[in-house]
């Protein structure tokens, strides 16, 4: 017996919508993204502490925005007509996801948190604080600099997978992820793409501009999908 199977092309179709709603949403978060004053430690301190409510909403945005691109792509991996490279690309994003979200919880939730307690409650300790602030600090940029490679990483293999795709947006979607993926790497590897606010910004912009191709290419049909043999079906079989 046969039983029905859903629409793949409707199942398609759903999330490359919901990719293209992803990735306006995250350039929108990471645009507004605050950025506390850093003339001196006191005024870095205070700065934090005052942009911790508003900080806090975006990162949760910007997580969201993160573990949903991560699951769509992944689902749109089976579109892909080179399943080795979509598995590897969803694994590369997954870790670089990852690092992005952990980073995202240190400067969007616990360094706001502790600037507030430091200049109120813990003002007894208020020539340790900018320390553990720039520990925590440090720990972000670590983490968004980890998750930058592995993203763009990820970004270039997906876009090396549909470089036999016919068609223009195929073609567009292997060249400019191709470019965007090469230029983030290598820009944060001899130090022209930098961790800060800016840096991550331009990078999230540029991550979120192949989004959009990608999902506007997957909605016009110019990826071909995988083809995956089937088990001969037995006459006899229920």
């Amino acid at each position: 017996m046969r039983y029905p199977t859903p629409d793949g092309t409707t199942s398609t179709r759903a999330s490359a919508h919901a990719l293209l709603a992803i990735a306006l949403l995250q350039a929108c978060a990471i645009w507004f993204h605050p950025q506390a004053p850093a003339d001196s430690a006191d005024t870095w301190m205070h700065g934090l502490a005052a942009i911790a409510p508003q900080a806090s909403h975006l990162h949760l945005l910007l997580v969201a925005s993160v573990v949903a691109a991560w699951l769509l792509l992944g689902a749109l991996g089976a579109c892909w007509p080179s399943p080795a490279m979509a598995r590897g690309a969803e694994r590369l994003y997954g870790m670089g996801a990852a690092a992005m979200v952990a980073g995202a919880m240190i400067n969007g939730f616990a360094l706001g948190r502790f600037a507030q307690w430091a200049t109120t409650d813990g003002q007894a300790h208020a020539d340790a604080a900018p320390a553990v602030a720039m520990f925590a600090f440090s720990l972000n940029q670590a983490l968004a600099g980890f998750g930058l490679v592995a993203t763009s990483l990820a970004i270039l293999l997906w876009s090396l997978g549909v470089r036999a795709s016919p068609g223009p947006w195929s073609r567009a979607t292997h060249r400019v992820g191709v470019g965007i993926s090469a230029l983030c790497v290598a820009g944060y590897a001899i130090g022209l793409v930098d961790t800060d606010v800016a840096g991550i910004a331009t990078v999230t912009l540029a991550q979120c501009a192949w989004y959009a191709l990608a999902a506007l290419t997957l909605l016009r049909g110019g990826i071909a999908p995988a083809q995956h043999p089937l088990p001969p079906h037995r006459a006899d079989s229920p």
